[in-house]
């Protein structure tokens, strides 16, 4: 991960998978970062984020965005202006054409009165991109089991993403 969410700061993480190990260890992966143009999808909790992250992204990017906006300080101070979603969207294609939103702030107050499962949504949102076809979704759920709290809730936001994001990726708007 780098930076800090303080002070209207942001978090990055990249994760790199690898799916068999080589004998030539130059062929193995030496580094969690991700080269610059060599993102396969970028999940972003805030649009804005998948704007100043562009420098990863390439036409073979697929974008999930949650819709939600979080203006930033200079946008509360009346300094900047914040890009509608149609401008967000309408720079993202300029990589690629895989841009889809969800607002998951929404789906996770309405199902749950919480937005605290925001972001299992949007990894369930994520899966059904195809993007990480090798990691199934029992071992999505048995990490959970592992790991968070409250489990069973947990599940029912990565499965109400995988179900939403179906229906968006099946049907994008227009």
């Amino acid at each position: 991960m780098h930076g800090l969410a303080q002070r209207e700061g942001a978090i990055t993480s990249h994760i790199r998978y690898q799916k068999e190990i080589f004998e030539d260890e130059r062929k193995n992966l030496q580094s969690s970062l991700i080269c610059y143009g060599d993102a396969d999808l970028y999940i972003c909790f805030e649009p804005v984020e998948a704007l100043r992250r562009g420098i990863f992204a390439s036409t073979k990017t697929t974008f999930v965005l949650n819709s939600r906006t979080i203006p930033g300080i200079m946008i509360t101070a009346n300094l900047e202006e914040y890009p509608t979603l149609e401008k967000i969207k309408e720079v993202l294609h300029g990589y690629s054409n895989q841009v889809f939103f969800m607002n998951a702030t929404n789906l996770s107050l309405d199902y749950f009165n919480s937005n605290q499962y925001v972001n299992l949504i949007m990894l369930g949102f994520a899966i059904p991109t195809g993007k990480i076809p090798f990691i199934e979704i029992k071992h999505y759920e048995e990490v959970i089991k592992e790991w968070l709290r409250d489990p069973d809730i947990n599940i029912k936001a990565l499965h109400l993403g995988i179900e939403k994001g179906k229906e968006i990726l099946n049907d994008p708007p227009k």
